[in-house]
């Protein structure tokens, strides 16, 4: 009776030596200072953009973060039991003061499965997240939603395949945070990527699907045709159509009492992709194709989407003076939307998918004033006030914050490392802007973007990374600036 004694219980608290791993935690406290300037009073765009909504749209400005994060796993083969944790705020002083909590969240998880409760930072989709122009609808632009979402940790092998097929999912559900155009408004989200080939295999290819969905919540600014008394559908039934995407036959007591559009705002991608390794090098080519409706569900909106090739330098050359570590390039065209007509029930797919709007959720797809997607596509209030094409809301009439969503994008970057250690990012990109189906502008409206990064080791205070950061913005759409960011950063592990 002892033996299985020992099993159950001393097992579990690690005391067992013969049968209990020991645990294993990994902790990290981060904290960071730096400083901005701008020749305009807008933050250049690759300064801000792709930041989770943590570094201020005006300049110049200060900025404080303290971070920390943390897995704690019950023993040390990384198969059982683990914890998590991640936290951060950042505050910053300037033309508008804000304390935002960017991360937030608690975790935990068995094996490759975890539930985790809270905010966090994620890019979602098939994209190269470190150098990307941005994944299509969840790109990391935008300030975290607080979700729960249960799903994998990674790809997770199949075991009846013998590890050839791996997948990737989740299933979440979050909050929006209230703004004065919508209030108490939900997020569903869900995810399904695989993975064909084991991860040692030189060939692999990838494929999935994000759909995320806006729903319930109320707002002043609806007519009686787009809301019932302000109010969006937000029962349990309601949800289960939202998570299921189906129109529903009599929409009776709810919004769109003609039934013709689904309950709530729906958008996502369709993604795939393949990588190959050959020696010392490995490159990935990847595509989303974006969707709003069943149209983008059945491909009639190409050949929209983010094209992507990477290619990653895995060769040891400290030797080398600089060694070329990372090329992304990226092609992103959102012009065809399904074309440029809608007449409801006139045909089988309906055109002017309208990317990031929404007759109800007029905001758009955003929070807390950033794209929640690319960061492309572009609100009226971040660009030039010629390029002001909205409504003004009101009780009368809806706004529209998404003025631009007609885009042809030719984006680049770079990421090297110096003998010295020093890391250097180099990024260009150059735009197309038409504006939208609804509103186009008077012609293409071109402009330019790039940025350069330098990360430096230095011994300040018993070691830390000086980051420079120089961005620069030509072009119609918004107006030229250039500007500096300056940083200290300290991690403690």
């Amino acid at each position: 009776m002892k033996a299985p004694f020992c099993t159950l219980v001393l097992l579990f608290l690690g005391s067992c030596p013969l049968l209990a791993q020991q645990p294993v935690s990994h902790v990290q406290v981060s904290a960071e200072v730096s400083g901005m300037a701008s020749s305009a009073r807008r933050t250049p765009f690759w300064l801000r953009a792709n930041q989770f909504g943590t570094v201020p749209l005006i300049a110049p400005a200060g900025t404080v973060r303290l971070g920390s994060s943390g897995v704690f796993r019950v023993d040390s083969t990384g198969k059982g039991w683990h914890f998590g944790y991640g936290a951060e705020v950042v505050g910053y002083a300037g033309p508008n003061n804000r304390l935002l909590v960017p991360e937030a969240y608690a975790k935990i998880g068995y094996r490759s499965i975890e539930l985790v409760v809270g905010r966090r930072k994620e890019v979602l989709g098939l994209v190269d997240t470190t150098l990307s122009s941005g994944s299509y609808s969840w790109s990391g632009n935008a300030l975290p939603i607080t979700k729960i979402q249960l799903g994998t940790n990674g790809y997770a092998p199949l075991k009846f395949t013998k590890g050839l097929i791996s997948i990737n999912a989740f299933f979440a559900h979050g909050w929006f945070p209230n703004t004065d155009s919508i209030q108490n408004s939900y997020l569903h989200q869900k995810a399904l990527y695989g993975r064909i080939g084991k991860p040692h295999w030189k060939v692999k290819f990838y494929g999935g699907v994000l759909h995320n969905a806006q729903w319930g919540g109320k707002s002043d600014y609806l007519a009686p045709i787009q809301a019932v008394n302000g109010r969006m559908p937000s029962s349990f039934k309601s949800y289960l159509s939202v998570v299921t995407s189906q129109q529903p036959a009599n929409a009776g007591d709810y919004a769109f009492p003609d039934a013709v559009n689904r309950f709530g705002n729906h958008l996502g991608n369709i993604d795939i992709g393949a990588e190959i390794t050959i020696k010392n090098y490995t490159m990935l080519g990847y595509y989303q194709h974006p969707f709003e409706d069943k149209s983008g569900i059945a491909l009639v909106n190409l050949p929209d989407g983010l094209y992507g090739i990477r290619l990653q330098n895995r060769a040891n050359t400290a030797d080398r003076f600089l060694k070329l570590k990372t090329i992304t390039f990226e092609y992103l065209t959102t012009r065809d939307q399904s074309g440029a007509t809608v007449k409801i029930d006139s045909r089988k797919y309906d055109g002017m998918d309208d990317y990031f709007n929404n007759i109800q959720y007029i905001d758009g797809w955003a929070v807390k004033e950033r794209i929640i997607g690319t960061p492309f596509i572009t609100r009226y209030k971040d660009t030039k006030p010629e390029w002001d094409t909205h409504l003004t809301p009101s009780k009368k009439n809806q706004g529209s914050m998404i003025n631009n969503s007609l885009v042809s994008l030719y984006h680049i970057a770079v990421l090297g490392e110096l003998r010295s250690g020093v890391t250097v990012e180099g990024r260009f990109s150059l735009s197309s802007n038409y504006g939208t189906h609804w509103k186009r502008f008077p012609g293409s409206v071109t402009q330019s973007s790039s940025l350069i990064r330098l990360n430096i080791p230095v011994s300040w205070l018993g070691g830390g990374f000086l980051g420079i950061n120089l961005a620069m913005d030509q072009g119609d759409l918004y107006n030229d600036a250039i500007g500096g960011l300056i940083s200290f950063k300290k991690v403690w592990h």
